[in-house]
């Protein structure tokens, strides 16, 4: 999907900036990185990599609402960040695929039906790819 469809099909609105919902989604996106952390710890892996997702998610939602977009779909904010950040080198486009490709692992643990058990490396690694991810969208909000 490309981001005009985004805006065309209303997955993406524009509104006015909202500081208060960025600065509560950063919070969010640190919190559920931090039970990924104990997740993993406790070798519940696929569960810490569905977390450490869903922090860089609430990350990457806090800049929209820096920004006044609000969103209704997952696909929709990865297209924003490669339009208005990834081109404008403010963020790596590495990072960016980090976050979609584990929202489709998230989305196979979730609803598909030919489920593999996720590793300890994989869980390390989506932990450590959501710390550098919700790290960068910090500095880049201040």
């Amino acid at each position: 999907m490309r981001l005009k469809d985004c805006y065309d099909k209303g997955l993406l609105r524009k509104k006015r900036p909202d500081q208060i919902k960025c600065t509560r989604a950063l919070e969010l996106a640190g919190s559920d990185l931090d039970r990924a952390r104990k997740l993993l710890d406790s070798d519940f892996y696929m569960e810490s990599i569905i977390l450490s997702y869903t922090g860089m998610f609430k990350a990457a939602r806090a800049v929209l609402f820096k920004d006044g977009i609000f969103e209704r779909s997952h696909v929709c904010v990865i297209e924003y960040l490669k339009e208005h950040y990834s081109k404008k080198h403010l963020i790596d486009m590495n990072y960016i695929n980090w976050l979609d490709t584990l929202r489709v692992d998230r989305h196979e643990s979730l609803y598909g039906l030919e489920r593999e058990e996720s590793t300890k490396d994989e869980a390390e690694d989506a932990y450590s790819k959501a710390r550098k991810f919700i790290n960068k969208i910090e500095e880049i909000i201040g």
